[in-house]
């Protein structure tokens, strides 16, 4: 079978980690060229050091923000190099700036991700530092070559986003549709499902929403960047760029009805009783999963997409069977009407994946283009104030990680560690704000030093010349890049292979460090363990309430702005985008939560069963929530459906008041009785509307044992930040 080289190269080209390492191997590739010429190799070390915590820093923007980020980089990196050169000679006074200057690093970050992650780099920078602080010649030396290595990045970078300035965008949108495609596949296993097979599916689902939700907010974080550098000229807006931002809307389409759910699937396999019907839904799921995901190869590719006319046939089938059978069985209308409902929705899917095809080259003028949510800003300062309080996560790790990195100096000086910086860097990558998160990292760091070392010695062994070791070096760094996003531990292999070089190269001590680098790795990672098991852990449990409570809060705004826009021409006004967005993430966060509560020590995991029922029972109300948005402009209204609006919404809101602490009045009556009409319309907007309210007294009694069972344990809810 011959291999497309061609179509091998470009999916390697086209994939985000590859893409973004490239542009460190390339500017490293120019540092190679120098020492060649000047074959001056320490100088050359630390200038690639300085690439690499310039990438480290980098964060996705426009060109003009781009400019920015970069100005502000340097300005931190040189300030706090010269620091940490200026302060070594006295270890006391080091210490007391390690641990202020890394608060202050920390804190910033909570300005947002530009800041987080020019902080992070800034204190990478301070550390490489400590490195050669002592055989450095002057006070500028090491400042200025780990600053020209990070300008030198960050030119190389700029000129690449001039010539492919939407690059990331369209990786970010192609993972975007790569979501979606798993979960429309594991959504397909409904088909058939008992109940117990239903309740794990519907929590694969909340699992797989993370990976949405989170694929989805990054493309609109990029889009917004880009636009925002074209603010006041809306109509100069490049046409590629509208092309993106509208698949990103349909994107935002296909999200709320695939995620929408139209019956107790558990139930249809017994009510059905003809397979051959689920199957075809079944069909119908797999084939939308596979053209989601062709859509995203031709959006990470830059080749148009064409759609499959086979998923509108395998439709018309469903559609025929269905009828066929329900001439058969005679199903009763409370079935009949969901399941035509379910085949519509689906159809819609498709259509909207087939007008990708015209999307990817638009012929509307870009002053039509939708606006996207943007937050208000507030002032740095007042961002900052409110993050200076023990509650706030951002506090707690600044703390936490202040005291592990003077620590980690503590142990070094006190055992005359002469290359013991390696623990402060250890506790840099593996303290993480939340228990989970470092656990992670530390397993993750532990292994990946280990075989980082055991590829290091024969290469050591093996390539003795010093020009071939830097080109390892480089190599290395570039591998790196291309894990640092997906494999930890496959990153920290290739990051302990560069160091080994590093030090090689600056000292001629490569094979010296092996066993202290074991021994710095091990005690940097029981340090930060300890720091986030005993100081101010972030347990699930605490933040259970609060999650529930934000959660029912989101879904009931949702239901409200779905039932407002009710038989009205379909839109994707902004506020109504939003109002799904919020319920989106609020049900995201809670099912992260659960994934974190796993890997927490077991005497921690105080309601581990009750996370996982609030998860998938969550997530199943934002499912028949969905179902309605689905189809919000063709249901009929039903009389009193403002009186069961108000009624389900405010026993969601009820929930969230009592977890929050408040105690909201109780509503008098119950809701009202949902009497089928003879309009399919209508009864699809009662069943539904029924599926939500039962789900939502669930939801309040297990809330409500939320709060009591925490209370019973003394808990208290740190607000988040």
């Amino acid at each position: 079978m011959p291999i497309d080289l061609a179509g091998l190269l470009r999916r390697l080209l086209s994939d985000s980690h590859i893409y973004f390492a490239l542009k460190v191997l390339l500017a490293i590739a120019g540092l190679l060229a120098f020492a060649l010429v000047q074959g001056d190799i320490q100088l050359t070390v630390l200038l690639s050091l300085g690439v690499v915590a310039g990438a480290i820093a980098e964060t996705d923007d426009s060109l003009w923000g781009r400019v920015k980020n970069l100005a502000m980089t340097l300005v931190c990196f040189l300030f706090a190099s010269l620091c940490v050169q200026y302060l070594f000679p006295t270890p006391w006074l080091f210490a007391l700036g390690l641990a202020g200057s890394t608060f202050i690093f920390v804190m910033v970050g909570a300005l947002g991700q530009r800041y987080a992650t020019i902080s992070f780099g800034s204190l990478l920078i301070a550390i490489y530092t400590m490195l050669g602080a002592a055989k450095a010649p002057d006070l500028f030396y090491q400042p200025l070559a780990l600053g020209a290595g990070a300008l030198w990045y960050g030119l190389v970078s700029l000129l690449w986003l001039w010539l492919l300035p939407y690059k990331t965008l369209h990786e970010q949108l192609a993972q975007s549709y790569f979501a979606l495609a798993r979960y429309l596949l594991e959504k397909s296993r409904f088909f058939p499902a008992d109940e117990h097979g239903a309740q794990a599916i519907r929590h694969n689902l909340a699992q797989l929403n993370i990976n949405l939700v989170n694929a989805l907010s990054l493309t609109k974080t990029a889009l917004n960047a880009r636009l925002n550098a074209r603010s006041g000229r809306r109509h100069q807006v490049a046409p590629e760029l509208a092309s993106l931002l509208r698949l990103y809307l349909l994107a935002l389409e296909i999200q709320e009805r695939a995620t929408s759910s139209h019956y107790p699937y558990s139930k249809l396999e017994a009510e059905l009783k003809q397979g051959i019907v689920l199957d075809g839904f079944q069909e119908v799921f797999l084939q939308l999963s596979e053209a989601c995901q062709q859509l995203g190869y031709a959006i990470l590719v830059h080749k148009p997409y064409t759609h499959h006319k086979r998923i509108h046939w395998t439709l018309e089938a469903l559609g025929d069977q269905l009828e066929f059978t329900h001439l058969k069985q005679h199903y009763p209308k409370t079935l009949l009407t969901p399941m035509k409902f379910l085949r519509r929705n689906l159809a819609s899917i498709n259509q909207l994946l087939a007008s990708a095809e015209a999307l990817q080259n638009p012929d509307q003028p870009s002053s039509e283009l939708p606006a996207l949510a943007r937050a208000a800003p507030l002032p740095l300062l007042t961002l900052f104030k409110q993050h200076l309080t023990p509650n706030s996560m951002v506090f707690r790790h600044a703390l936490r990680l202040s005291l592990g990195l003077v620590v980690g100096y503590g142990i070094l000086q006190a055992f005359q560690l002469d290359k013991g910086y390696w623990i402060l860097l250890t506790v840099l990558f593996v303290c993480q704000p939340s228990y989970s998160a470092t656990r992670r990292r530390l397993v993750q760091r532990m292994l990946g030093t280990f075989a980082g070392i055991l590829i290091g010695v024969p290469v050591l062994w093996l390539f003795p010349e010093l020009h071939l070791q830097l080109g390892i070096m480089g190599l290395a760094a570039f591998l790196f890049f291309t894990q640092v996003r997906s494999n930890y531990s496959a990153a920290v292999c290739f990051i302990t292979l560069y160091v080994l070089m590093a030090f090689n190269l600056l000292d001629g001590i490569g094979f010296a460090i092996l066993g202290p680098r074991l021994l710095d790795t091990l005690l940097g990672c029981l340090l930060s363990y300890a720091l986030v098991a005993w100081l101010w852990p972030d347990w699930q449990y605490k933040r259970l309430p609060s999650l529930i409570a934000n959660s029912l809060s989101a879904n009931a705004s949702y239901l409200s702005a779905v039932l407002a826009s009710l038989h009205r021409q379909r839109d994707e006004s902004l506020d109504y985008r939003v109002a799904r967005k919020c319920a989106h993430l609020a049900d995201s966060e809670l099912a992260m939560a659960w994934q974190s509560m796993l890997v927490e020590p077991s005497k921690r995991r105080r309601f581990l069963d009750l996370c996982f029922t609030l998860t998938w029972r969550n997530h199943a109300l934002l499912s028949y929530i969905s179902a309605l948005g689905a189809h919000r402009d063709k249901l009929e209204a039903i009389p009193g459906l403002d009186e069961i609006g108000r009624h389900i919404s405010h026993t969601l809101e009820r929930a969230a008041g009592h977890l929050a602490g408040e105690m909201p009045e109780r509503l008098e009556g119950q809701c009202p009785e949902l009497a089928p009409d003879s309009s399919e319309e209508q009864l699809m907007l009662t069943q539904q509307l029924t599926l939500i309210s039962e789900l939502a007294d669930e939801l309040l009694s297990l809330a409500n044992e939320s709060r009591l069972l925490t209370q019973g344990q003394g808990a208290t809810m740190p607000a988040q930040s």
